[in-house]
């Protein structure tokens, strides 16, 4: 019977052996291609053939697609933010997994996997058609490339979009964080430290740029904040550095706030190009946006008495999610999570293995919900 009940008791070994396979597999954003494979070849064994691969390295498993229905999507993405190629690093111990990337957001594209296998085991009959996304390049550059190839394949036809991402245990994320990424980069004559004494230097010049950027006034509409992520340049010690660069991102739950940083960001560049010894270039390497007026209540409603039936917060928050598409598209979206972890983003990343089946049956009856079945 496809009904109620404790999803975790049917799937859980089989989502925890599927995990301890996929975590080592390497997936940096845009290249997802290892997981790609081993996703497909798991779903080939599973007898599901219809699942395939788009162009931009999406894993869609598509549910009752009749070509022209309306469609429920569920997604996690595939990428972790380590740029790594060889096998990433796994241990198993205790109640915990430590592996980069395990949290997020492995163990949830895993779980996505469990769910899609019981729909074509169990063929409910749903009132709409269902997509289950395991879609690439949600982190970093990747610049939620995923997504915005998803949107552009079913135009028009998606109902509701639902990302699990984040942790379990930390409410709903209903508000997108939009932001805008640069790549900036300096030029000088350089020279000698002693000789050429006095030329402008590359790295001193993108120092006085940076200091200008956090001088900023962020006291805006929505919550907004900017970051210099990364800076790099210069050839020795006794050289006057000719080249340096740095990355440069400013955030915003505010669309209208987005657009005062990005004139101030324009207005600080401009400031420093008319000096002649200096050469400034910039890049756009990555743009998010916010959200804009869209009724997501139903589904903050399902997902908030989900939360609390499980003893779970229910806070509602913002945050940079694959959620940003729908959201500035009109389309209603949240993120919630399914799993316990901790130190995402670094190598030290863990997640606790008793409390995933508590994010497996979650996620579970959230999907139920969102479609009807229950």
């Amino acid at each position: 019977m496809f009904g109620k009940k404790l999803f975790s008791s049917l799937y859980f070994e089989k989502a925890l052996s599927l995990l301890r396979a996929v975590c080592p597999i390497p997936a940096p954003s845009l290249n997802e291609d290892e997981r790609v494979d081993f996703i497909l070849s798991f779903l080939r064994a599973e007898g599901i053939a219809s699942a395939f691969e788009d162009e931009a390295k999406n894993v869609i498993i598509p549910y009752n697609d009749t070509g022209d229905n309306e469609l429920d999507v569920f997604a996690a993405h595939t990428d972790v933010v380590f740029p790594d190629t060889s096998p990433l690093p796994f241990r198993e111990k205790g109640d915990f997994i430590h592996s980069p990337g395990c949290g997020d957001d492995t163990a949830s594209f895993v779980a996505l996997l469990m769910y899609a296998v019981h729909f074509f085991k169990e063929k409910p009959k749903t009132e709409r058609g269902v997509l289950f996304v395991c879609n690439a390049a949600e982190e970093g550059l990747g610049n939620l490339k995923g997504t915005r190839k998803l949107f552009d394949t079913y135009r028009g036809r998606i109902r509701s979009f639902t990302t699990f991402d984040e942790c379990l245990g930390k409410g709903i994320v209903d508000t997108a964080v939009g932001s805008e990424r640069y790549l900036i980069k300096v030029k000088t004559k350089g020279g000698h430290s002693f000789k050429d004494f006095g030329n402008r230097n590359a790295i001193a010049a993108i120092s006085e740029i940076i200091a200008k950027f956090y001088e900023q006034d962020v006291s805006l509409e929505g919550r907004t904040t900017y970051n210099v992520g990364t800076i790099s340049g210069g050839t020795s010690v006794n050289t006057i550095a000719e080249y340096a660069e740095c990355t440069y991102e400013f955030r915003s739950t505010s669309k209208a706030a987005l657009e005062k940083m990005h004139s101030s960001f324009e207005s600080i560049i401009n400031s420093f190009s008319s000096e002649n010894d200096v050469s400034i270039n910039y890049d756009c390497i990555g743009i998010r946006p916010c959200g804009s007026d869209v009724d997501i209540s139903w589904m903050e409603d399902i997902a908030e008495n989900l939360m609390r039936d499980y003893g779970l917060s229910t806070e509602r928050r913002a945050s940079s999610t694959d959620a940003n598409i729908p959201l500035s598209l009109g389309i209603p979206a949240i993120c919630i999570g399914i799993v316990e972890m901790h130190g995402q983003h670094t190598r030290e990343e863990y997640m606790r293995i008793s409390n995933y089946r508590t994010g497996l049956d979650l996620g579970y009856d959230y999907i139920l919900k969102t479609t009807g079945l229950a």
